[in-house]
């Protein structure tokens, strides 16, 4: 028997036909819904809910408002992503909100009644207490309130039983993860909201042929999923002059091994509780994983480690690159810098060019993602600055390119860069993926299916690989 609940998206009715499925897709705006418990004909499978997980947030939370109190918000940033998976435009707006004391969410859904929690830490750690009115208080469990944030935290009855197996289940992460040109959220809301009637659709006349883009899929492979050949947040590949395609999930310790065809290989299992932003891979059989603070040098074919890169006392590596010398580059941060450094096969560093961003700007960069041209020349896009910086092969400062704004050649949320064999300058961000002559000149842009791209890497034929979360792309250039 059909039934009708609406998307908490786009307001549209949806014809559900009912059954035991936990999710349905919207059919105007393709968002994943989770269907109610009433119109379902099973109860969902409950041991998957963890409440330690909560807790564990919970402290992690105490210890970001903790960390902004003691003026150190850069490791506030980093140890948000590190606890939400969330990538650094997201971090950087949800932790300058909890310094503002402004309250944010992950997700809205809509379902039955809302429920509060109140979490607390005391002298036996953080519990989690449902409470009758509006809001979460997080505290110290001090009698003075010396850390007391409040932040309005509203779950369902059902949390423990129905969502939060849902989202497990179903590969339902992206609510918590939104995309670059939505708000960042760190508190899950799951109430009743009355939604307004979908816009009628105009009806459908003839559009003329689209102007062909300046790249285009040829080939994609991933899907959500734990298994081989599925991802679920890809954010780092790298590709060798073999035809191997490595692709690194940002939490979790993985990579895995891909040939030219998308066919799954192998894979290597690193460190679980360290992100992984990024990869490299050299043409002598080495795959460089940037982990926490270091760089593991792998043998590709093994997953074996052979070095390991440890940065100057307190410096962190943000970023690792290829040159087609041969030798492996990196952005560094911490000591009040944000300069490039060249590293030998033993991991000894000679420096390219101190403070690259701060130096042009004043501002210390926090996340400077590195690229680097056949030519030698170094390009480093500043993830706060929205701007991407060019040093010739001494690291003698050449020009800016782009500036922060939503127009053509400026970016928002620019998150990643890559170089093909001509020079061109590629440049993601919420807008797409932007391309530049290596002059500077802004020349056009493209998209991907359903999201942005997250890492990129050219191959030895300007083949660009581009890993998007749940899906890896392999796109031709047309010029």
């Amino acid at each position: 028997m059909s039934q009708t609940f609406t998307c908490p998206k786009c307001g549209a009715p949806q014809d559900y036909q009912g059954g035991s499925a936990p999710t349905i897709q919207c059919a105007y705006c393709e968002t994943t819904l989770i269907v109610p418990e009433a119109l379902r004909s099973a109860t969902p499978d409950t041991s998957a809910f963890d409440a330690n997980k909560w807790t564990r947030d919970a402290e992690q939370l105490v210890e970001i408002k903790r960390l902004l109190e003691a003026g150190k918000k850069i490791e506030a940033i980093k140890l948000y992503r590190e606890t939400f998976g969330a990538d650094l435009k997201e971090a950087k707006d949800a932790v300058e909100a909890i310094e503002r004391g402004k309250n944010i969410q992950i997700a809205q859904i809509t379902l039955g009644a809302p429920r509060t929690i109140q979490i607390a830490q005391g002298d036996d750690g953080i519990t989690l207490t449902p409470t009758p009115d509006g809001g979460v208080q997080i505290s110290n469990g001090q009698s003075r309130g010396c850390m007391t944030w409040v932040i309005v935290i509203i779950v369902l009855a059902v949390i423990a039983a129905v969502i939060l197996p849902v989202l497990l289940s179903v590969g339902a992460f992206a609510l918590f993860m939104p995309s670059s040109s939505e708000s960042s959220r760190i508190v899950t809301s799951l109430t009743d909201v009355p939604r307004a009637s979908p816009t009628p659709r105009a009806t459908e006349t003839p559009r003329p042929s689209p102007t062909p883009q300046f790249a285009y899929v040829v080939s994609k492979f991933g899907g959500k999923g734990a298994g081989a050949g599925k991802m679920s947040d890809a954010r780092a590949i790298a590709v060798d002059n073999n035809g191997h395609v490595f692709v690194g999930e940002y939490l979790g310790g993985r990579i895995q091994i891909f040939d030219a065809t998308g066919k799954f290989k192998t894979q290597c299992l690193l460190e679980t509780k360290l992100p992984l932003p990024a990869l490299a891979a050299d043409r002598r059989g080495n795959l460089f994983a940037l982990q926490g603070t270091a760089i593991t040098q792998y043998d590709a074919a093994t997953c074996a480690v052979r070095n390991v890169f440890q940065p100057m006392l307190g410096a962190s590596y943000e970023s690792i690159a290829m040159g087609a010398d041969g030798m492996l580059y990196a952005t560094l941060t911490g000591n009040n810098q944000d300069g490039i450094v060249r590293l030998n096969p033993s991991g000894l560093e000679t420096i390219v060019t101190e403070n690259a961003i701060s130096g042009q700007l004043d501002n210390f960069e926090l996340e400077p993602i590195l690229a680097l041209d056949g030519a030698g020349n170094f390009y480093v896009l500043g993830a706060f600055a929205d701007q991407v910086f060019k040093f010739d092969r001494n690291g003698k400062f050449v020009d800016t390119l782009g500036s922060k704004g939503s127009e053509p050649g400026q970016f928002s949320a620019a998150n990643t860069l890559a170089i093909d064999s001509q020079g061109r300058i590629y440049v993601s961000d919420s807008k797409g993926v932007q391309v530049f002559a290596n002059d500077g000149r802004y020349l056009d842009i493209f998209d991907i299916p359903k999201n942005v791209a997250s890492g990129m890497a050219f191959d030895d034929q300007d083949n660009l690989w581009i890993a998007a979360r749940e899906q890896v792309y392999q796109l031709k250039i047309r010029e």
